[in-house]
């Protein structure tokens, strides 16, 4: 292994702060040495969190970040850890690979996690992270779009980031064809319907139309939220940050810090 990538792996490991993370990551990704070392790498990793997990092959831009740090988004980790309780509920909206999903169930006993994710082949190597970490008593994976309107919808893939695979705009062609459901209709079959916590979204720009099928959800249980909110996405929906923000809001909710790509909301009254 080469000498520089090496040490570079090696401080990535032990990295504490946000910043400087995108600059290695990026910096490994343009070096196509480094690059192919990395992604050539096992398929399964060992978090900083102490759990291992399966994660894609290749170069994939989430995976890649999970093999060189072993972790992703801290300030995330941090918040969605802090508001699910032991025993608690939690819901990974969008959970590609599964890593809050495995995180909750590792590290709260007793937690009961849905994960979603609509893509086959990444919804696989979660299926097989949870067998891997005895959790299938505790983390349900859903082969679900979570949308406002009930069907089959198409679905975009992307190829080097699966993160940034999502939904198609109206009109717009899809590689493959997901089902969607919409939260509220979905959940209320849950019965009894256990408390949910915390909510993690990240389904690139379609997350007010999974909000807004959410609504009788959020008013009667106030989970904490996460939310990705960039407006290059959001647009393609029909959406800003602003107005999504707004919507939530308008919900009763706060904003309990700083957005860094992601919002962070609680409910006074939850």
């Amino acid at each position: 292994m080469n000498a520089a990538f090496a040490a570079l792996k090696h401080l990535a490991r032990r990295w504490p702060l946000v910043r400087g993370r995108d600059f290695m990551l990026r910096n490994v990704l343009r070096r196509s040495s480094w690059c192919q070392s990395l992604a050539s790498t096992t398929p399964l990793v060992q978090t900083r969190a102490g759990f291992s997990m399966k994660v894609n092959p290749g170069n994939d831009f989430i995976s890649m970040g999970l093999k060189l740090f072993g972790n992703i988004e801290p300030v995330t980790e941090q918040f969605i850890l802090s508001h699910v309780p032991a025993g608690g509920g939690f819901a990974d909206i969008g959970a590609n690979v599964g890593y809050f999903s495995l995180l909750v169930a590792n590290l709260r006993s007793e937690a009961q996690v849905h994960a979603f994710e609509p893509n086959p082949p990444i919804a696989t190597l979660l299926e097989e992270s949870v067998k891997l970490n005895g959790l299938t008593d505790r983390v349900t994976v859903n082969r679900l779009a979570i949308g406002d309107q009930v069907g089959v919808l198409p679905f975009r893939l992307h190829d080097t980031n699966t993160g940034h695979s999502r939904l198609a705009t109206d009109g717009a062609p899809g590689d493959i064809e997901v089902p969607v459901v919409v939260w509220d209709a979905w959940w209320a079959q849950k019965q009894p319907e256990r408390r949910i916590h915390c909510v993690k979204m990240d389904i690139e720009g379609a997350e007010l139309l999974a909000l807004r099928g959410m609504k009788t959800f959020l008013q009667q249980q106030k989970p904490a939220l996460v939310v990705e909110a960039y407006d290059h996405q959001l647009r393609e929906f029909g959406c800003t940050a602003d107005a999504l923000k707004q919507f939530i809001l308008n919900l009763g909710y706060r904003e309990a810090r700083p957005a860094d790509g992601n919002f962070y909301f609680t409910h006074p009254s939850s």
